[in-house]
């Protein structure tokens, strides 16, 4: 047991042994994500999809009133809060991405 020790002190004392190297981030937002708050695409699907019922139905497999009725109870555990660095994903979104 304690010949293995030696061999692994003696190959790091040598330099053989090398820490892994750390991931570099270069990123705080990756830039395809980053228009995502210019963009009112969601918004605007989600509120013409409410505009036709049978559609919103076969999207959502629930009703409107439903779908407003569950994003009501869970609501507050969905909300984030918003920060200078970033804003967050709106609760209906966060729903969405959930149920489909």
């Amino acid at each position: 047991m304690s010949s293995l020790l030696e061999i692994i002190c003696m190959a790091e004392a040598a330099g053989e042994l090398e820490e892994p190297a750390q991931k570099h981030r270069r990123y705080w937002v990756h830039p395809i994500h980053s228009s995502r708050e210019h963009d009112i695409q969601f918004q605007m699907f989600y509120n013409n999809l409410k505009k036709y019922p049978e559609k919103f139905f076969d999207y959502y497999r629930m009703s409107i009133s439903l779908l407003e009725e569950l994003l009501e109870k869970v609501r507050p555990n969905l909300k984030k809060e918003t920060t200078h660095l970033r804003n967050p994903i709106s609760p209906e979104e966060r729903l969405t991405v959930t149920l489909r």
